[in-house]
């Protein structure tokens, strides 16, 4: 089944993992990082989740499912071993058009986990729909070796300059100019060999160009209301 991509906000957001072994025991420090609450429902858990548990970062219900307990959730993921409780699981966050995972069951799941990496503000996820996980796991070990921290180091940059880019560029069409620019250029080869003299020097130029250029003008009318978002 294809599956349609997206990158969630679980800031402040609760999530529930009923049953805290195997794959779900490594869930809740993922999704602490992105800011959720997160609540786990199962009579014994793994060490590492006691832990958390016990330092306040994370609630722990220490005994099993009962209905009623979805309420005021935005994810769920299960993995129990206990095909009935899974159904009921099931049976209770689609009613309530929740987002639900059982794990390894694939007709109990309206969402698939990816496998993601970061590196600060960028986040590549590789999904495979729950066909083979494994896949996603070794595309991802790839790209971990592919992408550096001078990518992290460049998007700490570039969120610098946004107001910077407002005051000197407020044409939307000069500065999707400078960004493509700036992104197509040797910007993260001077990061990475930490040339930030050069780099500073790079996006002055870049800028300058872009504001030399004249958009035409119909093409600003079209994105106006776009102006906002680059």
């Amino acid at each position: 089944m294809k599956t349609f991509p997206i990158n969630i906000v679980l800031q402040d957001r609760l999530v529930i993992l009923i049953g805290a072994k195997g794959e779900i025991a490594g869930k809740p420090l993922l999704l602490l990082e992105a800011g959720a609450h997160v609540r786990v429902i199962a009579p014994t858990v793994d060490a590492a989740v006691a832990q958390l548990a016990a330092e306040g970062r994370i609630e722990w219900l220490p005994r099993r499912y009962q209905p009623g307990d979805l309420l005021g959730a935005t994810l769920v993921y299960a993995a129990t071993g206990d095909a009935v409780v899974h159904a009921e699981i099931w049976a209770e966050g689609a009613a309530s058009g929740q987002l639900v995972n059982v794990v390894d069951v694939k007709e109990y799941c309206n969402f698939h986990s990816a496998s993601f990496m970061r590196r600060g503000l960028l986040t590549i996820a590789i999904g495979t729909g729950g066909a083979a996980p494994a896949l996603a796991v070794t595309i991802r070990k790839r790209f971990e070796q592919e992408f550096g921290p001078e990518y992290a180091a460049f998007l700490d940059y570039a969120q610098s300059l946004r107001p910077l880019l407002a005051q000197r560029l407020p044409s939307f069409r000069r500065r999707q100019r400078f960004w493509y620019s700036l992104v197509e250029s040797e910007a993260l080869h001077l990061i990475a060999a930490g040339r930030q003299a050069d780099m500073e020097k790079l996006t002055e130029q870049l800028i300058a160009a872009a504001a030399a250029t004249r958009p035409a003008a119909n093409l600003d009318i079209i994105h106006h209301q776009q102006a906002q978002t680059i």
